[in-house]
């Protein structure tokens, strides 16, 4: 029995429930036979749009080493975006999260903390 585990952080809850049967589909032609080509389409393209939205928001919040915007509005909006198409988006380990946050760290930093570590 396959089954999807739900984070709550609001209610700082989780729980692993069984996974509807729709969600262990794994092609378009099944999808659209399950739930329709509608509600397929409709899906896919909020996930597009969702997509876009964070490659822009990327740059409206991404700051230098001096904290400020690296990218102004006129630059983001003179950027040709008609040939975007969204890519899948590679997921990071946790392990990997904590070893590229510890490597952009100062040797003292990276001392410090692996004193509380040890």
């Amino acid at each position: 029995m396959a089954t999807i585990e739900i984070n709550s952080n609001k209610a700082n809850r989780k729980i692993t429930v069984e996974k509807p049967h729709v969600l262990g589909l794994t092609t378009l032609e099944e999808l659209v036979k399950e739930i329709g080509e509608e509600i397929c389409v409709n899906q896919i393209q909020q996930k597009n749009k969702d997509a876009f939205r964070a490659i822009v928001r990327t740059k409206l919040e991404k700051l230098d080493d001096e904290g400020d915007f690296v990218f102004d509005d006129d630059a983001i909006l003179s950027e040709d975006y008609s040939d975007w198409k969204p890519s899948m988006r590679v997921t990071k380990s946790p392990e990997e999260k904590a070893l590229e946050a510890f490597s952009s760290l100062t040797p003292e930093a990276k001392k410090a903390l692996l004193e509380t570590l040890t």
